[in-house]
């Protein structure tokens, strides 16, 4: 048989799998997927497991497993960073999203604008959320196609047709199951990844080093600068890691997820059980570490990770490990696809097109916007240079983390009224992208992660103005609490 062939297979053969297990889907309670809450995140019925699964996936998406290496090998312990943040992140969703669960659940919420909508009584507001999470999405479903063609490249394969098979099959399993695909495919995604990850991190420093302790003694020697983070960038690594970790639950994926929970105590579970999942974000690093002595002298740090599997294995394993970088892009894709349509539909189209659009109408455009969108970033990412596609991304979770003020103090305070919440998020907004275009679109000011540097201004603002008006009505601060 070509040898070309061999690695082929071996990609279609995770494809088929993924796509079987999509479509089969929605043979779960199917009946019910006939309206946008079901479809979207299935009556908020799923236990504390499934949502484990969907949040991981979510969260460790197959660019990930490739990126944070890819940082380990230009930057050393600093990435570390991405660790730090995750950990970060867990109380801030114990403390805001089982609110925002209790409060969506009560009023019937499809997304994230709609609860702003009803908070503030705001249609440009919930727009403004919309036209956020949606930019702050695209690059970030871009980000696993270049996870994709990273691992399929260099198998010495095309990687276009499989990616172009691969996001056809999100589009389908995601138009006809919905989130359900998501969440059952996202089993399958992170059994093969924690295997993957798991043989990796002990196998690698055991067979090129004689075990892990000897290769971070080899890094120490040989790179002493990436066994330390250096004093003068400890506040770039603070402010980086907690900015980080404010902006992931206000992503659109992110809300979607946690909302797919039968109940707030269920998040909250999960809030205690997904640090299990840094094991596997702590395995990764090791790996940038190690591709340092396997494969130096990369100038793409992206594909650390694809060259030290093919020298190590050669290009049938790698393919095997391809195909489970492939699963790890198309959950995410799904999820983030579903939700960035949902915001399109119900706080663009609903609000500032079609106010009468009937529930089967508003399905309808979703599932059309998330083909719309999936190929949208498959041509972003066809079309822009990789390293675009990632300051994109960087500014997204910037851009994302302004809409604190209306997505999380509302949740424990009535005293943020429409007009101050709107001025101080157009002021942060404002303030970020000033920052931004004055240093060259850098992500970092005077050593602060600038998205920290726009909370800054909407704070002030928001204590400047909140006194001028009166507190809200709109929603009681006992619909935030579990019933």
């Amino acid at each position: 048989m070509n040898k070309i062939n061999i690695p082929i297979i071996i990609i279609f053969l995770f494809l088929s799998l993924i796509a079987l297990v999509g479509f089969l889907a929605k043979r779960f309670e199917s009946s019910k997927i006939e309206s946008l809450a079901e479809w979207s995140f299935a009556g908020k019925r799923f236990g504390a497991l499934i949502v484990w699964f969907l949040l991981g996936g979510d969260i460790y998406t197959a660019y990930t497993l490739l990126a944070v290496p890819g940082l380990v090998y230009n930057s050393g312990v600093f990435a570390f960073f991405a660790i730090s943040y995750v950990i970060m992140e867990y109380p801030i969703l114990f403390l805001t999203i089982p609110r925002l669960w209790n409060v969506s659940k009560k009023y019937n919420f499809i997304t994230a604008g709609d609860y702003v909508e009803k908070v503030f009584d705001s249609k440009f507001l919930a727009a403004v959320v919309a036209l956020v999470g949606i930019f702050a999405e695209l690059p970030y479903i871009g980000l696993q196609i270049f996870g994709m063609k990273y691992m399929l490249s260099i198998c010495g394969l095309k990687p276009d047709i499989a990616i172009a098979v691969s996001l056809a099959i999100v589009i389908t399993f995601t138009i006809f199951s919905g989130i359900r695909a998501a969440a059952v495919t996202s089993f399958i995604k992170d059994f093969f990844i924690w295997a993957m990850v798991l043989f990796l991190v002990i196998f690698i420093p055991i067979h090129y080093f004689g075990g892990i302790g000897e290769m971070f003694l080899w890094i120490n020697k040989t790179y002493p600068s990436k066994s330390l983070i250096a004093p003068q960038s400890m506040i770039t690594f603070a402010t980086l890691a907690f900015g980080s970790a404010g902006a992931l639950f206000l992503y659109p994926h992110s809300i979607n997820g946690a909302y797919t929970a039968k109940s707030a105590n269920t998040i909250r579970k999960n809030a205690v059980f997904m640090p299990l999942y840094n094991i596997m974000l702590i395995s990764i690093t090791i790996l940038g570490f190690a591709a340092l002595y396997i494969v130096p002298g990369i100038k793409n740090s992206n594909m650390a990770v694809p060259m030290m599997l093919y020298k190590t294995f050669g290009p049938y394993v790698t393919a095997i490990f391809g195909g489970v970088i492939i699963l790890g892009s198309m959950v995410p894709a799904s999820i983030m696809a579903l939700s960035s349509a949902n915001l399109f539909t119900k706080n663009i189209y609903q609000n500032l097109i079609n106010p009468n659009i009937s529930d089967g109408l508003q399905r309808i455009i979703s599932k059309i916007a998330v083909a719309f969108i999936i190929v949208f970033s498959l041509c972003l990412s066809m079309i822009i240079n990789p390293l675009l596609i990632i300051k994109l991304q960087l500014i997204g979770g910037i851009i994302i983390l302004q809409l604190f003020p209306l997505i999380y103090l509302p949740l424990f305070t009535n005293r943020v009224s429409k007009i101050p919440a709107a001025i101080s998020v157009i002021g942060g907004l404002f303030a970020v992208f000033y920052l931004l275009y004055n240093t060259g679109w850098n992500i970092i000011y005077k050593k602060i992660y600038i998205g920290l540097w726009g909370v800054l201004v909407e704070v002030i603002l928001l204590l400047a103005l909140s006194y001028f008006f009166k507190p809200l009505d709109n929603v009681s601060l006992d619909d935030y609490l579990d019933a």
